[in-house]
């Protein structure tokens, strides 16, 4: 057995140190916007989740199935090229109608930010540079993990607002 655990030990250790340096500060970079985002999330009560400053805005756990929704979406139809492992849109009428929980919407976000960090782990210097056609644009999948990033940020930006109206400190940022 000890053969085994060594030369496993081995590649796994190649694998780490042949990761392409954009993927190992994108997946560090993400870990810490999941933790800061679930912070966001778990700061609002419950009862606060249907909450939204103006008629035209998502309520506070809506954005938060959007945020989830758009990982799984970019994550799996983008960049892996395959369709997402859960159904957005059911979730996203659930989500409306007002029948999913505080805990139910926490854990699809936590879920979701592990399916985008699995999906951004695979990525090769390939991959990385492989291009698609998104929305009328042209990007690479590199670009997706930046539109991944960005999007959560500025929903997440929203929710903090959503936080200071309901007389809520926002959690410490987590970011470096």
């Amino acid at each position: 057995m000890k053969p085994f655990y060594l030369l496993f030990s081995l590649l796994i250790g190649q694998n780490t140190f042949a990761q392409n340096p954009f993927v190992k500060d994108a997946l560090s970079k993400w870990k810490s916007m999941k933790s800061y985002t679930l912070a966001v999330a778990e700061a609002m009560p419950e009862e606060k989740y249907a909450y939204k400053p103006t008629p035209e805005e998502m309520t506070f756990g809506f954005q938060f199935v959007h945020m989830a929704g758009k990982m799984y979406f970019l994550s799996a139809k983008l960049i892996r090229g395959i369709d997402t492992p859960i159904d957005i849109n059911a979730l996203l009428a659930k989500a409306t109608e007002g029948k999913m929980s505080k805990k139910e919407i926490v854990e699809l976000l936590s879920n979701a930010f592990d399916y985008a960090e699995a999906t951004i782990a695979q990525m090769t210097d390939k991959t990385l540079e492989e291009e698609l056609d998104y929305w009328g644009g042209h990007s690479t999948k590199r670009k997706i993990v930046f539109l991944l990033n960005d999007h959560q940020t500025h929903h997440r930006g929203q929710l903090i607002v959503y936080l200071r109206l309901n007389g809520i400190k926002p959690p410490t940022y987590i970011g470096w």
